[in-house]
């Protein structure tokens, strides 16, 4: 009997490592901002929950102290990443916790007025999501 305990508790052990190994195999998708000049865009994980690794926060929080990139105004960002995601949404965010959508396409306008604008990248994958942050500014 005490055998039989020793053979359960080591196929436990077997099972919890194999299984907790390929989330750690799992890498976040990268996130790419460009203009349509190729002149890339900083980009901060604001967000994510991939596989067994969690990270809590917000696109204002994450750029809140970043300095942002100066652009022109009516510029296009087209957004890729290396992994193509099942969905995507990005929002414009005023402060904290608000916001609003902007699209769900992999490209967006920037104003032509002057000012700083931070936008969250939201996009979701089988193995998880994640939301990308962004800063810019229009002089």
């Amino acid at each position: 009997m005490y055998r039989k305990g020793k053979l359960v508790l080591a196929l436990i052990i077997i099972v919890l490592i194999t299984g907790c190994s390929k989330f750690s195999s799992m890498p976040l998708p990268e996130m790419v901002a460009t203009l349509d000049t190729g002149e890339t865009i900083p980009v901060e994980i604001s967000t994510f929950n991939w596989g067994a690794k969690e990270l809590y926060g917000g696109p204002w929080e994450a750029m809140e102290d970043k300095d942002p990139e100066i652009i022109s105004g009516g510029s296009t960002i087209n957004i890729q990443f290396d992994s193509t995601p099942d969905s995507i949404l990005i929002r414009e965010h005023f402060s904290k916790y608000k916001f609003k959508d902007i699209t769900d396409l992999n490209q967006f306008n920037i104003p032509d007025s002057k000012g700083t604008y931070i936008y969250g990248v939201m996009a979701t994958w089988k193995k998880g999501s994640a939301i990308y942050a962004l800063k810019i500014q229009v002089e």
